[in-house]
């Protein structure tokens, strides 16, 4: 398993360390910890800490009393570099001498990008004289500890809220597991029963039912979700946590709006938003088959002639028909139909998986275009023809790229085995797919009907 915490402790004193452990294990927050040792972190640092929200790191890690703030910053920012995986986080020092930390931020930010690490959301800073740690007969005040660093943490209320909604999630993932353990928790009599193989059995079982036994067989963790999520959706919405706050910043943020709506911030890119709830973009080494539920793969120019055969017409004569306003009696441009590719959007159907039927794919035939190129293909949003649904303007691979998806237009694959000449780029997220799946089992002018029991 890839490490996974919330938080992670720093510091080259041993004694000091396991102190800010205990009191951030008392404070609710379990952390790794990290020994900085003659140059290298114990233990060693060998991928991303998947999770982290909050790094807390002594800002002197060596004795040596030549080092200055440019070298205790750079240790410290190679442990942040190597430790810190995408996404916000937050830094809070703790030292006994306090007049050094505003030096080393400033060290820290003006050499982000030389060492090659994402700057924090925030600095924080407690006083280990405050709280009795470092000393030679330490007293240390728990208590005091942990409302410091609720305090701290307070300083970045967008993290706050994070970290807030993330142990909601993990906390009705948890309420989940535990409910359906309570079918088996009172075990029959007899010497062999074994409540873990019981339990082992129940989860096989329910992912077997959920997606089929050969798919689940094929990958164990997707039929597994499938299985859960839907419980694990419903329990998040039923947890109750404490009293909604009246003075909530996410509720204080939208009434200072007063009657206006809160616009998007001119930082925000609007296709990566789009792309954020619309699809996950693929990177180099995370991609899923093109038969993968949801995926798009884009067919290389290399390879048109797939849309002839597949399709019954070049490339340039279907991208007019099906996807181009007024195609039927435009003239054709060559150009357009070079630059806007054609793809392929994967629905897998699940219920020949569960039936034990030969599985079937079905792909239905869309286009990637340049938002330059709307004009051609929209009018006033709306596309060509009622049979294509828009995906709307996404990022695919670091580019933003609009897609029209033919409901009308599709081909089949009844082997396990891949054979198209497709490259895959993206996947639709469920609530997309299922929109487009709606779309084509009940448009008027379908080529057939998909029915999942």
């Amino acid at each position: 398993m890839k490490p996974f915490s919330r938080v992670v402790a720093l510091d080259n004193d041993q004694e000091d360390l396991d102190a800010i452990v205990r009191a951030l294990g008392r404070a609710g927050y379990s952390a790794i910890p990290y020994l900085f040792d003659v140059g290298t972190f114990v233990p060693a640092i060998t991928q991303p800490c998947a999770g982290l929200r909050l790094v807390f790191s002594d800002i002197h890690l060596t004795p040596t009393s030549s080092i200055n703030g440019v070298d205790h910053a750079s240790t410290i920012g190679n442990f942040l570099k190597e430790i810190v995986p995408v996404g916000p986080y937050g830094v809070i020092f703790w030292s006994k001498h306090e007049a050094d930390e505003k030096n080393i931020v400033n060290e820290l930010i003006s050499r982000a990008k030389y060492i090659g690490f994402n700057l924090p959301v925030f600095f924080g800073f407690m006083d280990k004289n405050q709280v009795g740690i470092g000393q030679s007969d330490p007293d240390i005040d728990y208590e005091l500890f942990g409302n410091l660093i609720n305090e701290q943490i307070s300083k970045s209320q967008s993290l706050s809220i994070v970290m807030n909604w993330e142990e909601r999630i993990l906390l009705a993932a948890a309420q989940a597991s535990n409910n359906l353990f309570q079918i088996i928790a009172s075990p029959p009599d007899g010497e062999n029963y074994s409540v873990s193989d019981e339990w082992l059995k129940l989860l096989s079982y329910l992912s077997q039912e959920a997606v089929g036994k050969n798919s689940a067989i094929l990958n164990a963790s997707n039929a597994l979700d499938n299985a859960l999520l839907p419980v694990l959706e419903d329990q998040l919405r039923t947890l109750t946590s404490d009293t909604p706050r009246v003075d909530d910043p996410i509720s204080e943020t939208l009434s200072a709006q007063g009657a206006a709506k809160l616009k998007l911030a001119p930082s925000i890119n609007r296709a990566s938003l789009n792309s954020f709830y619309l699809v996950e973009d693929f990177k180099a080494d995370a991609t899923q088959p093109y038969n993968f539920r949801g995926v798009i793969s884009k067919i290389e120019a290399s390879n048109l002639d797939f849309i002839l055969k597949h399709f019954g017409a070049e490339w340039i004569d279907v991208l007019y028909k099906e996807f181009v306003l007024n195609g039927d009696t435009a003239s054709q441009d060559s150009t357009l139909a070079a630059r806007s590719i054609p793809c392929l959007i994967s629905l897998s159907a699940e219920c020949d998986e569960v039936q034990g039927k030969i599985p079937s794919h079905r792909y239905l035939l869309g286009v990637i275009f340049d938002p330059a190129d709307v004009k051609f293909f929209l009018r006033s949003g709306n596309p060509a023809r009622a049979a294509l649904q828009n995906i709307g303007m996404i990022m695919v691979g670091g580019a933003a790229k609009c897609i029209l998806v033919s409901c009308r237009r599709f081909t089949s694959e009844h082997s396990a085995s891949l054979s198209f000449p497709v490259d895959p780029i993206a996947r639709l997220r469920r609530n997309t797919l299922e929109e487009i799946i709606h779309h084509y089992t009940t448009h008027a002018r379908r080529p057939g009907v998909m029915r999942f029991y």
